[in-house]
């Protein structure tokens, strides 16, 4: 058997603790290089996506209130072409039924009926 020397691996094995430690305390700094901005920036960049999906959220809302408006003004429309309709209607049952106008009738009712 060969003879251990001790001094040699003593020194070895206690630089390699020491580079070891040091590549550790640099490596840590490394990470902690600039850590603090990354988190900062992406806090900002974070902030900035939730922002532009309210404003999505706020710009599908106003089409949505866009297009009820639409609906609403045909549906009031309808409701005066329905009242229209059915005055005439009302006006050429009448003189199918009956066949003449009477005497002394309002102008504007005679307009209706040349209609």
């Amino acid at each position: 058997a060969q003879p251990i020397a001790c001094g040699s691996n003593l020194k070895a094995m206690v630089v390699g603790v020491e580079a070891a430690a040091a590549a550790g305390a640099g490596l840590h700094e490394l990470f902690n290089y600039n850590r603090e901005n990354f988190k900062y920036d992406r806090k900002q960049r974070q902030k900035n996506e939730m922002q532009i999906l309210n404003f999505r959220i706020k710009q599908a809302n106003l089409w949505r209130e866009d297009v009820r408006d639409i609906i609403g003004m045909t549906e009031k429309k309808m409701e005066n072409y329905l009242l229209v309709a059915t005055l005439q209607l009302g006006m050429c049952i009448g003189l199918f039924c009956e066949g003449r106008l009477e005497p002394g009738i309002p102008p504007w009712i005679l307009t209706l009926y040349v209609l």
